[in-house]
């Protein structure tokens, strides 16, 4: 009797064996509660700009502003990924007008600081590996991936847009909540594509090779595009062994053109047929490979939960630890209510009692000082006016002198200059 495993179940199985991820810490931010513990850069990633500096807050980077057009924002990773089976999850955010524009580049590509920096699909070089990129295109909003094995200038060609390996229609813009992009990369199954849990597209002919670096670009025109990145999580995945009847390709950028899919379809990374198990032996082999992955991810999941779980313990037991005490609550009522009390006399005193003297004694002693001002300042004022007062005559006096002594010094020259004998040669 020939045993057979439906393709579905194979799917289901390779699908739950790879939620096993393990998140690259040095290469992912925004999993946890901040990007950045001292608000200034991201650990391990590069912040580029041009026409501005990207905005970085707790929980997101703004790599285009909502204002001012054509400016240019990046984000790239100083490490290189050694992983050759991965995964990304990436969240962004796009806001603008309804006419606005601009484009948001997921790359994975080799020297990417360097051979991208700032640039965008339609303005960079020379560049070698894959690339998503965010914009619209005639009007419609797309998602789109480009390869390219560092041969084909990009920033030269006519026409960009038909390079595009695979493509699905996306409305991204001003959704008001962040959008999820997951890139699924692995040696048996090719590449995939989705965005909010659903299929984008996908093609089993594209093998990248490791040491590449990630990194993301943004660029906005007039209107702006404005993009935020709230998340960037790279992942290990547990990928199904590939069989042994298919050879192993190598690194491959041409630009195979991917099927567009949609709705909630799963992704079979393993196309062999079923037929080629031809013998019990390696359909129970293939089986008993496959479920030996599925407990290994199951174990994780547990292992991962219960990290969670104690994690959680933890930060609940921190709260009841800052909670205050029930003594501290029942002295806090105490004075409370002695303070009610006060301010209840203070009002029972000040509706009973009379105040008419104390009013009286008041306004009497106002119009004392109303009094005062009105009928005795003058008489000082015009006393000290009196007595600080400069002496006019003393100056006008001295004044007098002081010229009457200049015309008896010039009379006494003139009369000295007469009188003195005169030399005749």
């Amino acid at each position: 009797m020939k045993i057979s495993l439906p393709s579905t179940l194979l799917s289901l199985l390779w699908a739950v064996s790879s939620l096993a991820q393990n998140v690259v810490e040095d290469m992912s931010f925004g999993h946890k509660n901040t990007l950045s513990p001292n608000s200034f850069a991201i650990p391990g990633w590069a912040m580029l700009g041009e026409g501005h500096v990207p905005q970085l807050l707790s929980d997101k980077v703004i790599l285009t502003p909502p204002y001012g057009g054509h400016k240019r924002g990046a984000l790239w990773s100083e490490k290189k990924n050694t992983l050759q089976d991965w995964a990304v999850s990436f969240k962004f955010r796009a806001g603008g007008q309804d006419r606005a524009s601009g484009n948001l580049q997921l790359w994975y590509v080799a020297n990417g600081d360097k051979a991208v920096s700032t640039s965008s699909i339609y303005t960079v070089g020379k560049w070698e590996g894959l690339a998503i990129v965010i914009d619209t295109v005639g009007g419609v909003q797309k998602i789109r991936g480009f390869l390219n094995d560092g041969s084909a200038e990009y920033k030269s060609n006519q026409n960009v847009d038909g390079l595009a390996f695979g493509h699905c229609d996306y409305v991204y813009r001003n959704l008001g909540r962040p959008s999820e992009l997951v890139v699924r990369h692995t040696r048996s199954g090719g590449l995939l594509v989705t965005i909010d849990s659903k299929t984008c597209f996908a093609t089993a002919k594209v093998n990248l090779p490791t040491d590449y670096s990630f990194g993301m670009t943004a660029a906005s025109t007039d209107p702006p595009d404005s993009f935020e990145v709230f998340t960037f999580a790279l992942s290990s995945v547990n990928a199904p062994p590939a069989p042994q009847q298919q050879q192993q390709q190598p690194p491959s950028y041409q630009n195979q053109q991917a099927v567009p899919q949609g709705g909630s379809g799963m992704y079979a990374p393993d196309d062999t047929p079923a037929s080629q198990y031809t013998t019990s032996e390696s359909q129970f082999a293939d089986l008993h490979n496959r479920l030996n992955l599925l407990s290994k991810s199951i174990s994780n999941l547990f292992t991962e939960l219960q990290r969670v779980s104690s994690s959680l313990e933890s930060r609940n037991n921190e709260l009841l630890s800052r909670m205050p005490s029930t003594q501290s609550i029942s002295s806090l009522d105490s004075r409370v209510s002695n303070l009610d009390r006060v301010v209840s006399s203070l009002e029972k005193e000040l509706k009973s009692s009379d105040h008419k003297t104390q009013f009286a004694k008041l306004s009497e002693q106002i119009t004392q000082t109303n009094l005062g001002v009105t009928e005795q300042m003058p008489q000082r004022m015009r006393e000290y006016m009196i007595a600080h007062t400069p002496r006019i005559g003393f100056i006008l006096y001295s004044f007098m002198a002081f010229q009457t002594c200049c015309v008896g010094v010039f009379v006494w020259y003139k009369w000295r200059k007469s009188t003195m004998p005169k030399k005749y040669l």
